[in-house]
């Protein structure tokens, strides 16, 4: 990726590589030169990812294959309400409400 800085000076277009490399090299110790590939080019970054991350990943991509919406639920719910037979349960519903409140 260019980057383009007009009537600064006359360096012309400098890459964001190159930019490192050239700023980089003056001030680099031997231990750090192993990090610049033989083309002249830094070396890529890794990251590594903790166990709970990993984890945290894993249920991420089980939730995303989820439907939104457990459609038998809802159908068994229907059918409970237009046949009279839903029952609502008031003190958990009132214990509901009231441990939701306290997260606010």
């Amino acid at each position: 990726m260019a980057i383009q800085f007009t009537g600064l000076s006359n360096q012309g277009n400098i890459n964001k590589s190159e930019r490192f490399q050239k700023d980089d090299v003056a001030g680099r110790t031997p231990e750090k030169q192993d990090t610049i590939q033989s083309g002249g080019t830094l070396a890529e970054d890794t990251v590594k990812l903790s166990g709970t991350a990993q984890t945290l990943q894993s249920q991420q991509s089980k939730i995303s294959d989820l439907p939104e919406v457990d459609m038998d639920k809802v159908e068994q719910i229907k059918n409970a309400i237009a046949a009279g037979e839903y029952k609502i349960d008031t003190q958990k519903l009132a214990s509901n409400m009231a441990s939701m409140d306290s997260l606010f």
